[in-house]
């Protein structure tokens, strides 16, 4: 699932170029912030922030690099299939389930919202 919301973005005056794992391709970074989203974390939803995201539109997915989540003061666990992130006091923060050669964070997705209006009046019928 491709983040759409940043809630903090800074564009970049002149982007910068990144060296893409694809043989030696390149791609343009074009601005970064921090982004908000919600997760499971042991059956029960939590609101997580991910700061300093870089903006790359022509990736297909959006990437976590391990290496921040670790200079952040978090542990990364690789087993049994998941990827677990915690912060120094055993506190899960982010959990992700191996699916191919990637770990997949599962993001709630949010639900449009229904408003509802009552009236006294009588409804009157347009005919055009």
């Amino acid at each position: 699932m491709k983040f759409v919301t940043f809630s903090l973005y800074i564009p970049l005056v002149n982007s910068s170029e990144g060296l893409s794992a694809g043989e030696g391709s390149v791609f343009s970074i074009i601005g970064k912030g921090d982004v908000k989203f919600q997760t499971y974390i042991n059956g029960r939803v939590r609101n997580i922030i991910l700061e300093d995201v870089l903006h790359i539109p022509e990736l297909r997915s959006n990437l976590i690099s391990v290496s921040k989540l670790e200079m952040k003061g978090t542990t990364v666990i690789f087993k049994n299939g998941k990827a677990i992130v915690e912060l120094a006091d055993s506190l899960r923060v982010l959990s992700a389930v191996k699916s191919g050669r990637m770990y997949i964070v599962k993001i709630v997705q949010s639900s449009p919202e229904a408003f509802i209006a009552q009236s006294n009046q009588k409804l009157t019928s347009f005919n055009t």
